[in-house]
């Protein structure tokens, strides 16, 4: 019959080392400086902030105003080069000029979208695109020349009734601005004709409620649809 072995007393258990407390502690101590580190430092470009549930955000803000003057590009996580290239490309000459506010780009099924709230191309009623909206529309000529986009204008309004001699309702001016934008597109920057469409959709398709005088800004707005062709993209 073997013998059963004798158990060691508490006093003769081995102590644990005492380097692997001290390496532990600095350990945390360094997660902690490089944490501070990332919390205090400044980008001046771009930050860039990716979501595990396939969402990509990238802010693009000016040094001290982040949250007034951004340009939020999402969902381009894993997107085709061109995509992406143009959508930086724009997303900086807008957050360069000021219109971080009051404009947002977005990826679609086969390309993006870029809104526009409707005073930035057009004064209250109107349909004569603002001079000094043009540098952004010659922004996306050079865009749409760059790369084969199929670029299509859609123009939304508020539900506030309009009733003039040109305009008899809110279809006819939503109508009339995306044409306007369209032949800009064309008669300054030659775009192919086959490439370019414009409709109106008037008050039908808000995003925000019309209950307020805010949703009804977001409502009023340009909406530039820029899609590769059938077969172009790549993911």
């Amino acid at each position: 019959m073997e013998e059963e072995p004798k158990r060691k007393s508490p006093e003769e258990e081995a102590p644990v080392a005492g380097w692997q407390t001290i390496y532990c502690s600095l350990a945390l101590i360094l997660v902690a400086f490089f944490a501070m580190l990332v919390s205090y430092s400044t980008v001046t470009k771009e930050k860039i902030s990716i979501f595990k549930m396939g969402q990509a955000v990238i802010e693009m803000s000016d040094e001290g105003v982040e949250g007034e003057d951004m340009i939020k590009i999402e969902g381009m996580e894993g997107s085709d080069a061109t995509l992406v290239a143009a959508v930086r490309s724009l997303g900086s000459y807008l957050k360069d000029i000021g219109l971080g506010k009051f404009v947002h780009v977005e990826e679609i099924e086969r390309g993006f979208k870029a809104t526009f709230e409707s005073h930035v191309l057009f004064a209250s009623g109107m349909a004569v695109i603002n001079e000094e909206a043009y540098p952004s529309l010659d922004e996306i000529i050079k865009i749409a020349k760059r790369d084969a986009f199929l670029i299509r204008v859609e123009g939304h309004a508020d539900n506030v009734p309009i009733h003039t001699p040109q305009f008899p309702s809110n279809w006819e001016l939503s109508t009339t601005r995306a044409v306007n934008v369209l032949r800009y597109l064309l008669d300054t920057g030659g775009l192919p004709t086959k490439r370019l469409s414009a409709i109106g959709l008037g008050q039908y398709h808000p995003v925000e409620s019309n209950d307020t005088p805010e949703g009804r800004q977001k409502n009023r707005r340009v909406e530039f649809y820029f899609e590769l062709p059938q077969g172009q993209r790549s993911s």
